[in-house]
């Protein structure tokens, strides 16, 4: 990791939930139209708008920016049919909010070397990181895995900053997720600064697997410079281990 972390940027996939029964809704605005967007947030790029009164199927949700509309403010914001986020204070449904539980993970597994910025070297990838660093590698496995990630992504009406890597595991405390010793594929090992051969901004790494004391990590911009590698790391070389996708 080596760059200072500054810029906007949208994330452009989104999870799918787990089964289950979806809610009817409609669009219920001051005035015109909602906006649609890639992931739970104002940070997550514009894809479309619903019109005002519109019906609309929510499948789940989940609590980040806060918005305010007609009926007041919350942080709820609802994934729709169609794969799209709305904020909540713009949805109207005939039952208490939220109408539908959290969001699950994608089920996604990820392998090997998919990442969709290789080759691409500095450049402010969608995430709002630069290409090439660990930080970004990891943001590309968990948008993955949970189906949205961003630098300056919400959680429970707090505003997020990931940052370069050493701050990552503050971030995640602050936002409210795990972090612990406990390794799980799917989770994020982290580095503080200068700890275990990591740089003065720390690393991050995506957790592939675990093997007793042994996990095994994908990163980028380690042994090779911004670019892949696989390695199997003693869990006591390790800072901590941030679980933010669901089920790690």
């Amino acid at each position: 990791m080596r760059y200072m972390v500054v810029l906007t940027a949208c994330v452009c996939l989104a999870g799918v939930p787990a089964a289950h029964a979806a809610t009817g809704a409609r669009i219920d605005t001051p005035g015109g139209p909602a906006n649609l967007r890639y992931g739970p947030g104002t940070q997550y790029g514009i894809t479309g708008s619903a019109a005002n009164g519109q019906s609309v199927t929510i499948v789940c949700t989940t609590r980040s920016e806060p918005s305010t509309g007609k009926y007041g403010t919350t942080t709820i914001w609802n994934k729709l049919g169609n794969g799209t986020w709305v904020a909540g204070a713009f949805v109207h449904t005939d039952t208490p909010a939220p109408a539908e539980p959290e969001c699950g993970p994608t089920g996604a597994r990820p392998t090997g070397d998919d990442y969709p910025y290789r080759g691409k070297l500095n450049t402010v990838d969608r995430w709002l990181m630069y290409s090439g660093q660990c930080t970004s590698w990891v943001a590309w496995r968990m948008e993955q895995l949970h189906g949205y990630f961003h630098n300056y992504g919400w959680r429970n009406g707090i505003e997020g900053h990931w940052g370069n890597a050493h701050e990552w595991n503050d971030n995640a405390v602050r936002l409210g997720y795990r972090v612990d010793r406990i390794p799980k594929p799917g989770a994020i090992a982290h580095w503080e600064a200068g700890e275990g051969g990591a740089s003065g901004l720390g690393h991050v790494a995506y957790v592939a697997a675990v093997k007793g004391s042994t996990v095994t990590v994908q990163e980028y911009n380690w042994a090779v410079d911004r670019g892949y590698g696989t390695r199997d790391v003693p869990l006591d070389r390790i800072s901590s281990i941030i679980h933010y996708a669901q089920g790690t």
